[in-house]
């Protein structure tokens, strides 16, 4: 079974508070006489199911297509449910409890749970979410060689509230090579869709793909877990 973990992209969609807004535009339409329909998209690279590149927040650091493509897909994934309220933190203490686990993964997921906001409230949504504890993202950088990557379902690492003043610290955790953190770099993918997976014993794989744009900091992902279920027939 093929489970979809991105978000569909709406110009609606809910977003981190100063992003600008999403426009589609209509450059032609069969209804208006055009011989097909055809349309131009203006899209933030930071709203809906995304991933961040290390040049984010290093100015020296890959932009996204200096990535290697296997960097975008798992074999060893792991979904954490660490549920956590508004403005609550993933702390390092909340990971240590999963450590020998973290040891054999290439991906993370954190499920806080919050997502469950999206659809019903999406203002409460992007208000002071949950966010990760900079040691904690530390943690992750320097003790597991094997991961790759670390998903949540929040729109940011970092607090919307605090993230400004605190220089996103979360970010520059995962993402910025430093003589305190010369080893590599983790991708952050941000928004993602995880309450399909709660209950999901076997997931063979996770891909998620970017589209991705020559010098830029991130991108649009389809991402997708491939799991070892039959599909309930109907």
């Amino acid at each position: 079974m093929v489970l979809e973990l991105s978000y569909v992209n709406r110009p609606d969609m809910p977003k981190w508070p100063t992003n600008p807004e999403e426009n589609y535009e209509g450059n032609g339409r069969i209804a208006q006489g055009s011989p097909s329909n055809a349309s131009s998209v203006y899209h933030h690279l930071h709203t809906g199911t995304h991933v961040d590149a290390p040049w984010h927040f290093d100015d020296h650091g890959r932009t996204i297509e200096q990535i290697p493509i296997e960097d975008f897909y798992y074999t060893h994934p792991l979904v954490l449910t660490v549920r956590k309220s508004r403005g609550e933190r993933i702390r390092r203490e909340d990971l240590e409890l999963y450590e020998e686990q973290l040891k054999e993964a290439d991906i993370v997921l954190l499920y806080t749970g919050h997502s469950e906001l999206r659809e019903k409230d999406p203002a409460a949504f992007i208000d002071d979410f949950p966010c990760v504890d900079p040691k904690a993202a530390l943690y992750l950088r320097e003790e597991f060689p094997l991961l790759k990557a670390v998903a949540m379902d929040s729109i940011s690492f970092d607090s919307a509230v605090t993230g400004d003043a605190e220089g996103y610290p979360s970010h520059h955790a995962l993402l910025e090579v430093s003589e305190k953190t010369p080893q590599r770099t983790l991708l952050l993918f941000e928004d993602v869709n995880l309450r399909v997976l709660l209950g999901v014993k076997n997931i063979l794989a996770i891909c998620a793909f970017p589209v991705r744009f020559a010098g830029l900091e991130a991108a649009p992902v389809a991402m997708v877990a491939i799991t070892g279920e039959e599909e309930a027939e109907c």
